[in-house]
């Protein structure tokens, strides 16, 4: 499981959550974060650093 963070417009953090598939997490945020304006997609890499997840279809 990766740990992802979702951001909004200002950087600050409005949800993490695990995930086994880095798709699903992207989905989530797109589909699924409630009434949470996920702007940012992250997750946590190998070295203990918070990585860029990729562009939100928005």
């Amino acid at each position: 499981m990766t740990r992802y963070r979702f951001l909004d417009a200002m950087g600050d953090v409005v949800a993490e959550q695990e995930f086994a598939v880095h798709a699903l997490a992207l989905a989530w945020a797109e589909d699924d974060a409630d009434d949470e304006d996920v702007q940012r997609v992250e997750y946590l890499g190998p070295d203990g650093d918070w990585r860029w997840a990729g562009a939100l279809k928005g």
